[in-house]
């Protein structure tokens, strides 16, 4: 299992399936976030209030309904997110990314897919809290549990076991890759922020920006940011997924060749004891 073979893997399926990612994160990324701002927009133009905390970045004494408002909007963005992501593991295992395909399963594991979130941030939040270096260790050790938990009837703390099975002995192996993807990424990461610079620069050069100008900076760091999760986003899923397929084909060989070994032992046991 080395990291060229399943890195050059996992690339290869992310081409083949890049229209399909596209349009799902556009339909739970992009337009999510356009329709914030725009009715961030909106609100503005109406309220002189708005107005004023946008173009001058000062938010206190804003009332209740902008602070429901934003609220409203980012849980819809993080629900649409999560069924984004549900949908991305759930068909990944298949082999297969289709859109209409990945909706599907996006509505139908979503509740599933949330509560293996929780359990799996209740339980890392408190390694973390305890000591940093075992939440690493064990966030690791569980890389492979949300496969483990979409590909099979396990409960979720039976797929952190079973993770913890299947990365020990190759937890080095798993983590030096971690943070190879991660290097990789955060380059990727970087080069897109440098778009978001010159309308940066812009809007400080001025004394009074309009809210025009605030709100074309806002878009720019939407666009920016879903070009960085249509990237990162599904590359890691394919990723892991790689890895969950061939250390469980090795498992399971393994398994099948202690078998094997079992039934020949016993195959000449008997031919001994029958020629006794």
């Amino acid at each position: 299992m080395r990291f060229a073979e399943i890195f050059a893997k996992s690339f290869d399926e992310y081409k083949r399936n890049f229209k399909s990612i596209f349009k799902l994160a556009f339909v739970f990324v992009a337009i999510p976030s356009l329709l914030g701002v725009i009715v961030l927009y909106l609100m503005s133009l109406s309220d002189p209030v708005f107005y004023s905390a946008f173009v001058n970045g000062d938010f206190e004494g804003l009332s209740a309904m902008f602070y429901f408002v934003i609220f409203l909007l980012s849980i819809i963005s993080v629900v649409l997110y999560v069924m984004f992501e549900a949908g991305l593991v759930k068909e990944s295992l298949r082999g297969r990314i289709g859109f209409g395909a990945s909706v599907n399963s996006s509505k139908k594991y979503f509740w599933k897919f949330v509560w293996y979130g929780i359990v799996s941030i209740f339980l890392l939040g408190l390694l973390f809290l305890a000591f940093v270096i075992p939440g690493i260790i064990f966030m690791i050790y569980w890389s492979l549990a949300v496969y483990v938990y979409l590909d099979s009837k396990k409960s979720v703390m039976e797929s952190f076991r079973t993770s913890f099975h299947m990365v020990r002995g190759n937890w080095w192996r798993i983590f030096g890759y971690t943070i190879l993807v991660v290097l990789l990424l955060g380059v990727i990461g970087l080069i897109l922020d440098l778009f978001t610079v010159p309308m940066a620069l812009y809007i400080e050069s001025l004394a009074s920006p309009s809210l025009v100008i605030v709100f074309i900076n806002f878009l720019i760091e939407d666009i920016v940011n879903f070009f960085n999760i249509l990237i990162s986003a599904p590359f890691v899923v394919l990723f892991y997924k790689n890895i969950y397929l061939r250390l469980r084909k090795e498992k399971r060989g393994v398994g099948r060749g202690v078998s094997g070994g079992d039934k020949v032992g016993k195959g000449k046991k008997g031919g001994k004891e029958k020629k006794r």
